[in-house]
């Protein structure tokens, strides 16, 4: 038996032994805690037996339906199986998840996209449990500040009409300042010296996003641009529209820089009616020519 510095070659090889079970008790843990989420997943559908099911259609096609307060929701079961299989070949995220309205399956249904946040450190069967929790308590899930594109795949599946979202959607515009007329499919949100701006254009199936006007203090109407989606890039974003359509027409002026202010389109029709930016771009304070049109 030999020794190097007093540890014997039997010592070296037992501590070698010991860190390597470590390690594959680490990989034999991350088995233990997602047999625990499936358990927790189990006691979901246990709890909630018409609401969460397997629907009908076998591998690879299957799906975990989710009936929820707002929605009907369909989970790819496959993707995820092939995750928790082999994690190194397959999704690594959620994938998207049909949106269907209630009442019936549509072939043309909405997809969302729920990346939940803070998950990295949890077992991937907890996951997909928590997932599932907030798909049936939706009301919540579409409240959720982070949640942009859930909101956005409810909203393409009812339109801008009355319908099980459209009291939440209200509630959610007012947290920017901002109201909806579902009878005129707009949104309506202030903005400096007397603006009101006007998201518009949901009823019409041509527009692709929202056309933009404006009205200064109860005067008619100006129409600054038909259809955002070819002047603006984050052209049907309202958590970024919103809060910068509050901060306009100032914004204009210079004063940061703002996708919206980046229109030829928009920024030339706005100055036709307001003063200041109109010296603003003859001065040359606005460069309008840096500026790009729908046309390019």
């Amino acid at each position: 038996m030999t020794k190097r510095n007093n540890i014997t070659t039997a010592d070296l090889n037992n501590r070698r032994k010991q860190r390597t079970q470590i390690l594959l008790d680490d990989l034999a843990e991350t088995q233990r805690v997602n047999l625990v989420g499936i358990e927790f997943l189990k006691g979901i559908i246990d709890d909630h037996p018409d609401r969460v099911y397997r629907g009908q259609k076998e591998r690879p096609d299957s799906y975990l339906i989710v009936r929820g307060d707002l929605a009907n929701y369909c989970i790819p079961a496959e993707p995820l199986l092939r995750s928790l299989t082999n994690p190194f070949t397959a999704y690594a995220e959620f994938p998207p998840i049909e949106v269907h309205p209630l009442g019936k399956w549509v072939r043309k249904h909405a997809a969302a996209c729920i990346q939940p946040n803070g998950h990295s450190d949890i077992p991937g069967t907890d996951s997909i449990g928590i997932l599932v929790a907030g798909l049936i308590s939706d009301r919540d899930l579409f409240a959720d500040p982070t949640q942009a594109p859930f909101r956005r795949a409810l909203m393409r599946t009812y339109g801008m009409i009355q319908s099980p979202v459209s009291e939440l959607f209200a509630t959610y515009l007012e947290s920017y300042g901002a109201t909806i007329d579902l009878e005129l499919g707009e949104i309506s949100v202030k903005g400096t010296h007397g603006f009101t701006w006007h998201l518009g254009g949901m009823k019409d199936p041509e527009i692709r996003s929202f056309s933009l006007s404006s009205s200064v203090r109860g005067a008619p109407r100006r129409k600054h641009c038909e259809d955002t989606f070819d002047s603006v890039g984050d052209c049907s974003n309202l958590e970024y529209l919103l809060p910068t359509l509050s901060k306009a027409p100032r914004i204009f002026l210079g004063d940061e820089d703002s996708d919206l202010s980046g229109s030829k389109v928009i920024l030339s029709s706005v100055a036709e009616y307001w003063a200041p930016l109109r010296r603003a771009i003859e001065s040359g304070d606005v460069d309008l020519t840096a500026a790009w049109g729908d046309d390019e």
